[in-house]
């Protein structure tokens, strides 16, 4: 729906009505903008009375909301972190403009054209007044050098991967990333890596706050930004939809050469679903499968200054490739997975039987097919579409082509990059047990970065004498929120955002986040058969108290023959959690200065045992906190 039409739709109401209205969403615009870290003010509740009776029940009330950027869900209406302020600066001042006017019958207050794009793909509707608005990429005239339909078709993506370089383009979807927010987590983990080799006295692998950065994006990109679509819900009934047939109307074929047609399995009414390859469009729309997500992965890359490559499988799926600086090679990058650095996990963990994988930049072309197989005789008798030394000799053809404008230096540095990465590819490397299973880690020091092998001695709960009011304290997390809560005695909170920073050990665990179901929980991570975590809580040594009484509310769930054990452990006490109960109170700990709590996981059936159990599972925007630890004291003499 238009700006234009939301506001007419406001100005059907009473005035009393619409005024209320009014003011309430220009007062949650206000506490965003002052506080947009804030998640509480990100998020209403449906079940609110304020914002059930006084927005939601006006007439273009929740449509309001949405042109703000809001995101609805069964309980509440979310804004996302990837929203533009400028976006809600610029509707908080037609809602002022709009409550200026008294007569209200004037024109209605209009965005400008930029905010009318909406960036919230369940919102943006495809159709030709919103698809004008965005500045399309043309490329230029594709000049074809080849007459092998396989060379022709390594030719048109090369030249498409021109569009990866255009500098508005780039310069939008920076502005879309929540830059200060990663680069924070980034050069915290980089931090973390860097006390724990210290610590451990391994070999330093010299990650950069890039490599670090690089995770960040990922999780992001996945969990934030990017939808994924197997099959669109149905426009007239909201049911599911099958595949029916391609488009070959040539109105749905001006933004996009292919145009997918649903039928739904309810009302049997068509859907039409675009396959965009525009990366400003595919900037609004943010939602596709794989070519889709790669696409605009590939371009936020670039748009840090990194050297980043779209990697083109020619079975059925597409990837990106990101320069390391430090490391001095090419890390893959599977953002529909949030996959880094595990390259064997097609061949091996999806039991792919690869042929040609191609990797493309505005600055070169490379085959890099044997990055991605340990067994490159076996991959050598698939690849038929033309000889060898054909493929070789058209991508040494394109490359100088696109180079030939290049300055000396950067030709120069292209080609010992280039030397550099055909001897890497010359070298067949066995899978490692994450590939073995297609999943997000990589390596051990890349895997320690992510939180996906056991650490230890990482963080101590210390309890000083002026955080104790009362002789009490309450520790607790969310998993929604992914939050500690430290509660001093005076209701005073201090806070440690992120789970495995308040964690004092943990193996093969990681929080999982259900986009689909909206719901959030730790888990064991998939192919393992048990994950361990544990916190530990001591009172610093000038406290002149002890430990008198313990309350902990520990929720869990389990599935099928999942199995979870959790223990409260001091010395030579030790306390099961009860397995019938989500809580325990005891005094066995009375005396003590300092305890340990444990839960490990095992357990379950068929591929996703893994899943069958799991801690703290909540809906994404509960906010209640199902670890919860109450601790008093009493004075020692």
């Amino acid at each position: 729906m238009s700006a234009e039409e939301v506001f007419s739709k406001l100005r059907s109401n009473s005035e009393q009505n619409c005024d209320e209205a009014v003011r309430l969403l220009v007062k949650i615009a206000e506490n965003i903008v002052k506080d947009p870290a804030n998640l509480k003010v990100r998020s209403l509740q449906k079940s609110n009375s304020t914002i059930k009776n006084k927005i939601l029940s006006v007439k273009g009330g929740s449509e309001c909301l949405k042109l703000m950027g809001f995101q609805e869900n069964e309980s509440s209406f979310t804004l996302p972190s990837t929203t533009s302020m400028e976006k809600l600066q610029e509707v908080k001042k037609c809602l002022l403009n709009f409550k200026n006017d008294e007569k209200r019958q004037g024109a209605v207050p209009k965005l400008k054209q930029e905010t009318m794009i909406r960036s919230n793909s369940t919102n943006f509707e495809v159709n030709g007044d919103d698809l004008d608005n965005v500045k399309r990429f043309v490329l230029p005239t594709l000049k074809k050098l080849f007459t092998n339909p396989f060379l022709q078709r390594i030719e048109t993506e090369f030249h498409r991967a021109l569009a990866f370089d255009d500098k508005e383009c780039q310069k939008r979807a920076k502005k879309l990333i929540p830059l200060d927010r990663l680069e924070k987590n980034a050069q915290r983990n980089l931090r973390y890596v860097q006390t724990r080799i210290k610590n451990e006295r391994v070999q330093d692998p010299e990650f950069s706050v890039q490599d670090m950065l690089l995770i960040e994006l990922l999780k992001w990109f996945k969990e934030e930004f990017f939808s994924w679509v197997d099959s669109p819900g149905c426009e007239k009934c909201g049911g599911n939809t099958a595949m029916s047939h391609m488009s070959s109307d040539k109105t749905d074929l001006v933004y996009t050469s292919r145009v997918e047609v649903y039928k739904c399995k309810t009302c049997n009414a068509f859907t039409k679903f675009p396959r965009f390859n525009d990366l400003n469009i595919l900037l609004e729309t943010r939602r596709g499968r794989c070519g889709e997500w790669a696409n605009v992965f590939t371009l936020l890359c670039r748009s840090l200054g990194w050297d980043a490559r779209y990697v083109v499988d020619e079975l059925d799926h597409v990837w990106t490739e990101v320069y390391s600086v430090t490391q001095k090679r090419w890390v893959h990058c599977d953002c529909c997975e949030n996959a880094c650095d595990t390259p064997l996990m097609y061949e091996t963990g999806w039991n792919k039987k690869l042929t040609y994988i191609i990797a493309y930049s505005p600055d070169e072309v490379q085959d890099v097919t044997w990055r991605y197989s340990s067994n490159h005789r076996e991959v050598r008798t698939r690849r038929n579409k033309c000889s060898e030394d054909e493929l070789v000799n058209a991508l040494i053809t394109l490359r100088n082509e696109r180079q030939k404008s290049f300055s000396a230096p950067k030709r120069d540095y292209l080609t010992k990059r280039l030397v550099t990465e055909l001897i890497e590819l010359m070298v067949e490397r066995k899978a490692n047990d994450s590939e073995k299973f297609g999943r997000i880690s990589g390596s051990k020091e890349w895997r320690s970065a992510r939180g996906e092998i056991k650490n230890e001695n990482m963080y101590v709960w210390i309890v000083p004498s002026k955080h104790i009011v009362n002789n009490k304290l309450t520790i607790k997390y969310s998993t929604a929120f992914d939050k500690y809560e430290f509660v001093k005695g005076d209701n005073s909170v201090l806070g440690v955002n992120g789970w495995q920073y308040g964690v004092y050990d943990f193996s093969n665990v990681f929080r999982k986040e259900e986009k689909d179901w909206k719901t959030v929980y730790l888990a064991r991570n998939e192919g393992t058969d048990q994950g361990s975590i544990s916190w530990r809580f001591e009172l610093d040594k000038g406290v002149k108290k002890c430990i008198d009484n313990l309350s902990l509310k520990f929720n869990y769930q389990l599935y099928e023959s999942g199995v979870v054990q959790i223990q409260l452990i001091s010395d030579d006490k030790c306390v099961d959690f009860p397995k019938t109960e989500g809580a325990l109170e005891t005094q066995a700990f009375s005396g003590v200065r300092h305890f340990t709590i444990k839960a490990t996981l095992s357990g379950g059936k068929g591929n996703v045992a893994w899943q069958h159990a799991q801690l703290f599972r909540q809906s994404s925007d509960s906010k209640d906190f199902p670890f919860v630890l109450s601790v008093t004291f009493r004075n020692v003499e």
